[in-house]
């Protein structure tokens, strides 16, 4: 594991020392899953929207047809 420095906010630091207090873990284990945890949205939203480019260049698009049959299928008026 290395180390690394950051400046913040107090006002962060200080939600963080609070959350850490909370939980009775560290500042480090605070931090670290809450960077763990953009991290893990960021990628996944990055592959999303990639998949979906991919689709749209190979020109996988729904249907107005089948985008109200699938708003049909819970009830919802997509017209």
């Amino acid at each position: 594991m290395k180390t690394t420095t950051i400046r913040m906010e107090d006002e962060t630091l200080d939600r963080i020392d609070a959350m850490a207090k909370s939980l009775s873990r560290s500042r480090t284990w605070i931090i670290n899953q809450a960077i763990e945890r953009f991290l893990s949205y960021e990628e996944w939203f990055i592959r999303e929207v990639n998949a979906g480019l991919e689709e749209m260049r190979d020109g996988d698009f729904a249907s107005p047809e089948g985008i109200r049959a699938e708003f049909q299928k819970w009830g919802v008026n997509a017209d």
